[in-house]
């Protein structure tokens, strides 16, 4: 259902849980896990195929689930939107309150959000992309020196996880081998890849299919199973991919300042501007931050 005049706009919540608040009416609602219920949309019914991997994949599978709807139900949209039942970007700044584990995401109390101003928080209005605001890995850490995308995966998960979703997406045709390099030496990373955000309906469609493309490879030819925080490996090395394509995108439409550059300040102000939100957490009682995997 769109919303605010704009029946092109499909904007997707992904939740395993009961929902904290009230989700805007042009909100539609995809569950996951134990949020199944029959008449409800769910991810055994629009991606039987990967509930069985939902555990380590979070989210991802339902951005999967979504891509289906899209296909098979709404092939009228003309961009697509997507949160989880915690998290999502909006066009400004909420709070000041910056979570001291996520420097770039704020927290929001669900008090601080009633219907009407969750509804105008968002709704993209007329952004074509709207996405969490890129920064640097090693400026994130406050490192002296840059931090690339292998090093900081291999410092906070499994990396053979990502060189085995590197040589996939290679074999697929996602990645060029020419950009190995740059996929492995880049700083910048946008929080969430494709999977927080609103975007162009066709370039959306088109990334998620290739990287579900990946994924499934990856399913197949490796089954570990991580413990705890790391369960979700193939959704962090998901987003560090969906993050990848943006920046690709960006540098093919024209702003040559933006292709696989590794400092946050090659994001022109203007660009930011027009492209980046802000990502958000909302907070209840007992769970006032981010825990990563949660």
């Amino acid at each position: 259902m769109a919303g605010n005049g704009d029946p092109g706009l499909v904007y997707a919540c992904l939740t395993h849980v009961p929902l904290w608040l009230e989700f805007p009416a042009f909100v539609t609602l995809v569950h996951l896990g134990q949020a199944q219920i029959d008449g409800r949309l769910n991810l055994r019914d629009l991606a039987p195929e990967w509930e069985s991997h939902h555990p380590v994949l979070g989210g991802t599978a339902g951005a999967f689930a979504l891509k289906n709807y899209l296909l098979r139900y709404r092939p009228d949209a003309t961009r697509v939107g997507i949160c989880q039942y915690r998290k999502f970007v909006s066009r400004e700044r909420l709070s000041s309150v910056a979570d001291v584990r996520y420097r770039s995401m704020d927290l929001v109390a669900k008090e601080s959000l009633p219907p009407q101003v969750f509804a105008r928080a968002l709704h993209p209005q007329d952004r074509e992309f709207l996405i969490s605001s890129p920064f640097s890995w090693g400026q994130h850490w406050k490192r002296a020196r840059r931090m690339t995308y292998i090093e900081q995966y291999a410092s906070a998960h499994h990396v053979e996880d990502l060189l085995r979703l590197t040589a996939a997406a290679v074999e697929l045709g996602v990645l060029d081998k020419s950009e190995v390099r740059p996929f492995f030496d880049e700083d910048n990373f946008i929080p969430g890849g494709i999977e927080l955000g609103v975007y162009p309906a066709q370039f959306w469609l088109r990334s998620i299919s290739s990287i579900e493309a990946v994924i499934r490879e990856c399913v197949r030819t490796h089954r570990a199973v991580r413990s705890g925080s790391q369960a979700r490996s193939w959704a962090f090395c998901s987003e560090r991919l969906g993050s990848f394509l943006l920046l690709k995108h960006f540098g093919a439409l024209g702003d040559q300042r933006l292709r696989f550059r590794r400092f946050a300040h090659a994001f022109p102000p203007q660009w930011v501007k027009r492209h980046a939100g802000q990502l958000n957490l909302i907070t209840q009682g007992d769970q006032p931050e981010y825990i990563p995997g949660s």
